[in-house]
């Protein structure tokens, strides 16, 4: 019997996948669709597209893993008469908990993901009745029709809880037309590095039709997520919460609050329309909120809003997550509430009291609520900057407390108070004398994260600590955050440090390529952690360092190949990251967490090119060796800025490098850190095909 890396697909099942396409081409469900659809917002016209578009073609062919749907293939995307079994949301799952002492259990999942729509024909009652959504399985979204990519018939997913040990075994069948991975991230996969979920990089992507098993033990806890690595599956809405909680000894902020629900986790996500793949058209939570097409009021019961019940009198842990596609930044807020900030990216920090926070694709805060407010509804605000911010693109949810009515909507617009904020932050970025900034500075709110408040490095090392220890209580910088935990190593730590780069160029044929070290990544034919015996490394990838010995200029010339940044195991590493272009941009590395001791703006290309020398200087500043730095693992670039990261390369292996944005990361922003040599990586099971 032939079988993939753990489990092999059930034939079974394969003939009743051919014959249920099959029989979806003398089928079609599609009649009225349209004319519900003018039903809801008469100003969207221009975005309701057919529906019937499946299949994605990558506007990249460098990007392409597939050669395409059969002609005539028209691939299904209505599920009403398969098991719904299959499409469990998991809210009676054994494993979802208290979590004990010496308890732990092997848990099971099964992820469907398949191609889907916004207000697809089986959206009946749900059109006009809210209530009647879930028993209809339908996607409203924000009442634009649009094909996207679920799993079991959910955006965001179904959400995975566990307790911190936990062995977990997912089967993720792709009822797609084009192969998936799945990533978890947050995990670093230790122990397993085959299950990571990067396609050619640690596994081969799963084919349509097939089933991958992924079985890992979850080895941390805090708010992490699972999402598509293949091309645009993450925007198409392939993704969802990973929740890993902690016993309440092991849990050291578990005295702050008194529930922790997975109803009050949100999936902040900006979206596109149809295939317009590269034009942000909303931002929407938990699937969920108002469209931009029409003139209504924000308070406008026709809206469809998330909402969050709590009870007066209590607190509640939120985590809230950012899956960025486009370079779309968000702040975070909640009308007249206070936010406690305990958590960044699933790692324990020092509470911070705020007023709101930002978050760049891919990175998660968690924060303590307390209902001691006025028993009524108020709105939770997310507003878009960068990419959003020419679209003015916002999005609301509604904080109901118990003693409102259930559907009251909060009075007011959505970025009431967020806007009155930011004409206070906007002061603060003006040059003003002392008097005057000692005004604006009691009024502001404290903000977390601020992107758009860095210090430079023209300031000079003083105001960089002055910014990371927190004197300027109205901007908290990510890399003023403390961990709970000291960092690993012991001072004095010599580190062997990386110079690395984001950059941005248009190719001869009029292409956007965005690019780490100037090189555009080109994705392999052989998996590397699988293949890893069946090339030489200096005839396969290339780097910076290696195009340069070939007297490439990559510069001045395009420079397109398999970027492995080679760096050996068992070290303590350090990387400086520059940013050329001036929007911030988001920083991730698989495999390993981080800790943040630098951020900060240079202000001009030259310098940034020259960031190596710069460092040399002194120039650079870096947190004193017994700060608590934060551990993250996804963090900010400052835009004409850098950040400085740490960690010791304990985990040998093939891990991605990339920006989190997916537009930017579809379009080359990727690399590979090879860490330790080939001898020193975990071996992997055989993968046989049939």
């Amino acid at each position: 019997m032939c079988v993939r890396e753990s489990k092999s697909f059930p034939r079974i099942l394969i003939i009743f996948l051919v014959l249920g396409l099959a029989q979806a081409l003398t089928q079609a469900d599609t009649q009225g669709t349209a004319d519900r659809q003018e039903l809801l917002f008469s100003t969207a016209e221009e975005t309701l597209f057919s529906t019937d578009k499946a299949k994605i073609d990558w506007p990249w062919s460098r990007n392409k893993t597939t050669k395409g749907t059969p002609a005539g293939l028209i691939l299904k995307n209505d599920y009403s008469q398969m098991d719904i079994a299959s499409f469990s949301d998991f809210e009676r799952h054994p494993c979802r908990r208290v979590c004990q002492q010496g308890q732990t259990q092997s848990c099971y999942y099964q992820l469907v993901v398949h191609n889907y729509q916004r207000l697809g024909p089986e959206c009946q009652r749900c059109q006009f009745d809210e209530r009647a959504c879930a028993a209809e399985h339908c996607i409203y979204g924000d009442g634009v029709a649009s094909p996207v990519m679920a799993v079991n018939r959910k955006i965001p997913g179904p959400a995975i809880e566990l307790c911190e040990n936990d062995t977990v075994v997912v089967d993720v069948l792709n009822y797609l037309g084009e192969p998936t991975t799945m990533h978890w991230h947050g995990l670093n996969m230790v122990d397993t590095p085959q299950m990571d979920g990067a396609a050619f990089v640690t596994q081969y992507p799963v084919q349509p039709g097939e089933v991958q098993r992924y079985e890992f033990k979850a080895d941390r806890g805090g708010s992490l997520w699972y999402h598509s690595h293949m091309g645009w599956q993450r925007g198409f809405g392939v993704a969802g919460h990973l929740i890993i909680r902690k016993t309440r000894q092991a849990n050291q902020h578990a005295h702050l609050y008194d529930y922790d629900l997975v109803e009050h986790a949100l999936m902040v996500q900006d979206i596109f329309y149809d295939h317009e793949l590269q034009t942000v058209r909303n931002i929407l939570i938990n699937g969920k909120g108002r469209n931009h097409l029409n003139q209504l009021p924000d308070n406008d019961n026709r809206h469809r809003y998330e909402r969050l019940r709590v009870t007066p009198g209590y607190r509640y842990r939120m985590r809230v997550l950012l899956n960025g596609i486009a370079n779309c930044p968000v702040e975070f807020s909640i009308e007249q509430h206070k936010l406690l900030i305990i958590s960044t990216d699933g790692n324990d920090i020092e509470p911070v009291l705020a007023d709101g926070f930002f978050l760049t694709s891919a990175e998660r805060f968690d924060f303590v609520l307390n209902a001691n407010q006025l028993a009524k509804s108020y709105w939770i605000s997310v507003r878009g900057y960068e990419q959003c911010d020419g679209r003015k693109l916002y999005q609301g949810a509604v904080l109901s407390y118990r003693g409102a009515t259930r559907t009251e909507l909060p009075q007011g617009n959505i970025l009431g108070s967020t806007q009155s904020r930011t004409l206070v932050a906007d002061n603060l970025l003006k040059p003003t004398n002392s008097s005057e900034q000692s005004r604006a500075l009691s009024a502001a709110p404290v903000l977390v994260n601020d992107y758009r408040i860095m210090p430079t490095i023209a300031a000079g090392p003083e105001a960089f600590l002055r910014l990371a220890t927190a004197e300027k209580d109205n901007n908290v910088g990510t890399v003023a955050l403390r961990s709970l935990q000291p960092v690993p190593w012991p001072r004095n730590t010599r580190f062997r440090t990386y110079y690395s780069s984001f950059s941005l160029r248009r190719a001869p044929n009029g292409e956007l390529l965005f690019q780490i070290d100037e090189i555009s990544y080109i994705p392999p034919d052989i998996s590397l952690l699988q293949g890893r015996n069946l090339f030489q490394d200096d005839g396969y990838f290339c780097n910076r360092s290696s195009l340069v010995a070939q007297g490439h200029n990559c510069q001045q010339d395009l420079c397109e190949c398999l970027n492995v940044i080679r760096m050996p195991a068992y070290r303590p590493i350090e990387m400086v990251v520059a940013n050329y272009m001036t929007n911030t941009h988001p920083y991730h590395i698989h495999g390993n967490s981080f800790r943040l001791v630098g951020q900060g703006v240079v202000g001009n290309i030259d310098d940034l090119r020259n960031i190596q020398n710069l460092d040399r200087q002194g120039r650079l500043p870096r947190l004193p060796d017994h700060y608590h730095a934060v551990l993250k693992d996804s963090v900010q670039i400052p835009g004409l800025g850098f950040i400085i990261v740490r960690f010791i390369s304990d985990n040998p292996g093939f891990w991605l490098y990339h920006c989190h944005v997916e537009a930017h990361a579809v379009q080359g922003m990727m690399a590979v850190l090879k860490i330790g040599e080939d001898y020193q990586m975990k071996q992997v099971p055989a993968r046989l095909r049939c």
